[in-house]
């Protein structure tokens, strides 16, 4: 496994990020942190999480966050880790009341610091944008937490394109780096967008796909694995509502049926195909977010990083993505 480095940083990651939006909820503590480890021991370095996850569980909120900082307060593992979290996301209980003003993103930001039990995080997102908040203080806010040692880098994540061609303006013309990466919702499957429970989510498409090739732009892509549609598909389980409304569709159903051959010949899984998808994007660094439900599923999905990955058939995945339905 060769690590991958994110343009216009120092960073060198692994070329799958681990996914923690379950931990000490979905998965209990013990298991997270058993998780962490046994990323790190097959010799993965690059972990997601963010400000609000767990936050959907009465009792403590950043929950996710809490349990990586006691991780890494247990085992002195920080220097070995590239961590991202997200902060200026709408408090869970007011999620249509926008939180990115400065002081929304410093109050954030030093809580996520203190949950994490670390003196810096490498790259910072903001998890929501606000279009009313004009982009200069958002950067300024940014570029003095930079200054003051508190965030390595910083992206953003589910913002339109239009205001991260207007951030990147901005930033330019002040000499920052601005944004550095990009995280949207971006998979191997296709996606019905009007189905998608949550509308603020911000989703690769054509012309967003074409943005990060001519600018060159770091992405990393949630809900990568489309939560195991391919793999439950096959495995002829009942998929519920949830799943089968936003990934039902013809491209989906074409892209199944070449998966299928490829994994009918017994070196890939629908798994290894989803990652590689990703992975395997040419025109710019891309990074796919996995989350895992168990020990098992993790070994499975970090193997493929050990593959050769069959470009040929990613290519041909490619004309057959849609990326959006949008009616």
């Amino acid at each position: 496994m060769e690590l991958k480095k994110l343009l216009d940083t120092e960073l060198m990651v692994s070329p799958i990020c681990l996914g923690t939006v379950n931990y000490d909820t979905a998965l209990p503590k013990a298991d997270s942190k058993y998780q962490l480890s046994h990323f790190l021991d097959m010799g993965g370095n690059f972990i997601d999480t963010a400000h609000i996850y767990g936050d959907w569980e009465p009792g403590v909120d950043a929950r996710s966050e809490r349990t990586i900082g006691e991780w890494l307060h247990e085992t002195g593992n920080r220097d070995k880790l590239v961590i991202a979290t997200k902060g200026a996301h709408p408090a869970w209980k007011a999620l249509t009341v926008p939180r990115v003003q400065p002081k929304d993103i410093e109050k954030d930001l030093d809580e996520s610091l203190s949950y994490l039990n670390t003196d810096y995080i490498d790259l910072y997102f903001l998890h929501r944008d606000d279009p009313k908040v004009p982009v200069s203080a958002i950067i300024d806010c940014l570029d003095a937490a930079c200054w003051k040692g508190k965030i390595r880098y910083y992206g953003c994540s589910n913002w339109s394109l239009p205001r991260i061609k207007e951030a990147a303006a901005y930033a330019k013309s002040k000499g920052s780096k601005g944004f550095v990466v990009d995280q949207l919702m971006w998979s191997l499957a296709d996606i019905n967008f009007y189905n998608l429970p949550d509308k603020t989510f911000i989703l690769m498409d054509g012309q967003t796909h074409a943005h990060h090739h001519e600018h060159h732009m770091n992405v990393m892509a949630y809900m990568s694995i489309a939560k195991g549609y391919f793999t439950r598909r096959h495995q002829g389980e009942k998929l519920p509502e949830g799943v089968t409304s936003v990934y039902d569709n013809a491209s989906n159903d074409r892209i199944y049926d070449l998966a299928s051959k490829i994994v009918s010949q017994g070196e890939y899984s629908f798994m290894d195909l989803s990652l590689m998808y990703i992975m395997s994007e040419r025109k710019f660094p891309a990074i796919p977010i996995a989350s895992f439900d168990n020990p098992a599923q993790l070994v499975e999905g970090l193997s493929c990083w050990d593959k050769p990955i069959p470009q040929d058939v990613m290519e041909e995945f490619a004309t057959l993505k849609k990326f959006v339905y949008r009616s």
